[in-house]
């Protein structure tokens, strides 16, 4: 009677993917909750050798969206990205806030008689003044109706995040709820897994048991036949030696 071979990991292996791929059509091939041996240092060393050898598979690039078709992002770009986009390929600083247009300058030393310098100096002129204007217009109606505004955006926002906060809540729930729920069939696993292979160690032993006693049978039959053919030589000798005396 030969023995089982599979080795028990094999067989326990087997018999979970038959069931998983039979209940639910999800392979599971390891089971953490259940597993042990992770502090082996032969498991180490052979998870460092995986990770070596996808390492050198891996091929990085500088572009890792080459194989994606070159205009996807492209219609999403307005010019302001594209420009920003080439400075930062470029590598190129970015511009400072310019203030200049903030600025009462007057006409050069060289302009002072210059009509034309005097004329653009008025209407950079007219231009701050109307800019103040419009800024006093609207500390204004932030005073008349900020106070109403900012308690309806801060009310918004108050919304925006409770229902953020219930998403988030659900989202961790459901999060836990998946790893109870593995955690449970990882169990329930390697429970089977620890029941199987005591079985398998069972009938292994069973075997052997088996196997010795046919040997140990073997070899009293073999010890039979040979007393058996010494009983026959024996008895052909005597026989041998009993008919010359009958005869004479």
């Amino acid at each position: 009677m030969n023995s089982p071979s599979l080795s028990p990991d094999r067989m326990a292996a087997k018999l979970t993917r038959e069931q998983s791929v039979a209940e639910s059509q999800v392979l599971i091939d390891a089971l953490p909750y259940t597993d042990e041996g992770y502090e082996d240092e032969k498991v180490r060393e052979s998870a460092a050798r995986l990770i070596e050898e996808e390492v050198k598979r891996y091929h990085s690039t500088k572009n890792y969206l080459e194989h994606m078709p070159g205009n996807l992002h492209e219609k999403w770009e307005t010019p302001t990205m594209r420009t920003m986009f080439e400075r930062l390929d470029a590598r190129q600083p970015n511009e400072m806030l310019s203030m200049k247009r903030c600025e009462l300058p007057q006409p050069p030393p060289g302009q002072k008689h210059d009509v034309s310098a005097w004329l653009s100096a008025v209407s950079n002129s007219r231009a701050q003044l109307e800019h103040q204007d419009v800024r006093l217009a609207n500390l204004e109606l932030l005073k008349d109706y900020g106070c109403n505004s900012w308690t309806l955006y801060l009310q918004q926002l108050q919304n925006l995040s409770e229902s953020q906060q219930a998403k988030l809540h659900a989202l961790k729930q459901n999060i836990q709820d998946t790893n109870w729920a593995r955690k449970r069939e990882h169990t329930e696993a390697g429970n089977m897994l620890h029941k199987l292979e005591g079985e398998w160690l069972e009938l292994v032993g069973k075997n052997y048991a088996v196997e010795r006693a046919c040997a140990e049978l073997e070899t009293e039959v073999d010890n039979l036949e040979t007393e058996k053919v010494e009983g026959l030589k024996k008895q052909k000798v005597s026989e041998e030696t009993e008919i010359p005396a009958d005869a004479s």
